[in-house]
C-alpha cells in the first residue's frame, strides 16, 4: 500500500495531535497528583526538608520539562524553501523542487527539506533539525530524569499518602493488580500505574538518550548515520576513504551541539531555560574537520594510502602536503543530476539495484 503525500501528511498532523495532548495530559495530571496529594502529606509529617528540596527540584524540573518541549514543537527546524537566496548553488530536490544545502533532507512526512535533518518526531507533531535538535535533546533529557522522580519519590510517598506506608512493591503491580485496586481505589489504582508507566518510560528515554548522544559525539544526524555506513561501505569498494568531516572530536562536537563553551554557559544555556540559537545558519558549513581522518589502510601486508571521499557542497582544508588529486567529493544518488554528454563524470558510489537510496530515506 503506498499512501499519498497528503495522506500522510494528514496521518502525520493527527498522529502529533493525538501525542501532544497524551504528553499535556499525563505531566499535567502527575503535577497534580504530586501538589493535591503527596504534597500535603509530606507537610502534614512535618518533613520539610523533603518538601524544601522536591519544591525546588520537582519545578526546576517542570519548567524544563514544558519549555524544551514546547520550543521543540513550535520552533521551526529549518526549511530549506525559507533559504533558497542562500542555497541556490546546491543541488535541487526531486520531490520539492527546492535547492538542497549540505546535511538537507526531504522529510516523506511534512514533504519538506529540512535543515541537518534528523528525524520526524510524531510527539512533537515537528521534524527534528537545525533549530530545534538541542530542544528535543535536552527535553528528552530533562523528561527521563522526571520520569524516574516519578517512579520513584512519586510512587512511593503517593502510597504512603493514601495507606500511610509503603505496601506495594513493584512486582505487586502483576501480581496483586486487585488487591491495589481494592485497597486504593480507582482513582488511586490508576494513578499507581502511571507512576510504573513513568518508570518505564525513563528506562526508555535514557537507551534513546544514549543512543542520540552517541551520535552527536559523533558529530552526525540520525540519518546521516544510516547514510554515512553506506557512503564508507561503497567508497572502500570503489578505492576511497569516506570522511564525515562534520567530526570535530567528542568534546567539540557537543559544544558545538549545545552551544557552549565554558561551565557558566553550560550552567546559564543547558540547566536554565534558554532560546539561543546553534551556531551557524545551517545552510554554510565552515571549519570542516579532515585532517584528522587522513587513514591509512591495510591491504594485505602492505600500508596504502587510499584517496579520501567527502560528501558534496563543502570544500575542505587539506594540509598543503595531501595531493590535491588524491580527495573529491561524492554525489549521493538522490542528488545527481543529468550531465552532457560530453562531460566525465566524478566518482560516484553505486547505488543498490535492488533499492534506491530515496527508497532508504523514507524508510
Amino acid at each position: 500500500m503506498v499512501w499519498s503525500v497528503q495522506t500522510r501528511k494528514r496521518l502525520a498532523l493527527m498522529m502529533g495531535y493525538i501525542c501532544i495532548s497524551v504528553f499535556f495530559s499525563l505531566t499535567s495530571y502527575i503535577i497534580y497528583v504530586f501538589y493535591k496529594i503527596i504534597l500535603p502529606s509530606v507537610v502534614e509529617k512535618k518533613q520539610y526538608n523533603l518538601v524544601i528540596f522536591n519544591m525546588f527540584f520537582g519545578n526546576w524540573l517542570a519548567v524544563n520539562i514544558y519549555f524544551n518541549y514546547i520550543m521543540a514543537w513550535l520552533t521551526s527546524p529549518g526549511l530549506a524553501k525559507h533559504y533558497q537566496d542562500l542555497a541556490s548553488q546546491y543541488p535541487m530536490c526531486k520531490k520539492c523542487s527546492f535547492n538542497k544545502p549540505p546535511r538537507t533532507h526531504h522529510c516523506s512526512w511534512c514533504d519538506l527539506c529540512v535543515l541537518k535533518f534528523d528525524h520526524h518526531c510524531p510527539w512533537l507533531n515537528n521534524c527534528v533539525g537545525f533549530y530545534n535538535h538541542r530542544y528535543f535533546f535536552q527535553f528528552c533529557c530533562y523528561m527521563a530524569i522526571g520520569c524516574m522522580y516519578a517512579g520513584t519519590f512519586g510512587y512511593r510517598q503517593h502510597q504512603i499518602a493514601l495507606l500511610q506506608q509503603q505496601v506495594y512493591s513493584y512486582s505487586d503491580s502483576i501480581f496483586k493488580p486487585f488487591d491495589i485496586l481494592e485497597e486504593m481505589g480507582i482513582p488511586g489504582f490508576i494513578t499507581y500505574y502511571i507512576f510504573l508507566a513513568g518508570l518505564t518510560i525513563g528506562f526508555l528515554l535514557i537507551g534513546l538518550i544514549l543512543w542520540h548522544g552517541r551520535m552527536i559525539g559523533r558529530g552526525v544526524t540520525s540519518l546521516e548515520r544510516v547514510l554515512n555506513h553506506y557512503y564508507a561501505h561503497q567508497c572502500y569498494e570503489q578505492g576511497f576513504i569516506f570522511v564525515n568531516p562534520y567530526d570535530f572530536g567528542f568534546i567539540e562536537n557537543w559544544k558545538r551541539f549545545l552551544g557552549v563553551h565554558t561551565l557558566g554557559e553550560f550552567v546559564r544555556k543547558v540547566l536554565l531555560p534558554s532560546a539561543h540559537k546553534p551556531e551557524g545558519n545551517g545552510i554554510t558549513w565552515d571549519g570542516y574537520n579532515v585532517n584528522t581522518n587522513l587513514q591509512l589502510h591495510r591491504q594485505g601486508a602492505h600500508q596504502t594510502t587510499r584517496p579520501i571521499a567527502f560528501p558534496p557542497g563543502i570544500q575542505p582544508n587539506f594540509p598543503s602536503s595531501y595531493p590535491i588529486n588524491r580527495h573529491q567529493s561524492i554525489v549521493p544518488p538522490w542528488e545527481r543530476q543529468p550531465r552532457p554528454a560530453n562531460v566525465s563524470p566524478g566518482y560516484q558510489p553505486k547505488a543498490p539495484a535492488t533499492e534506491t537510496t530515496d527508497d532508504r530515506k523514507d524508510q
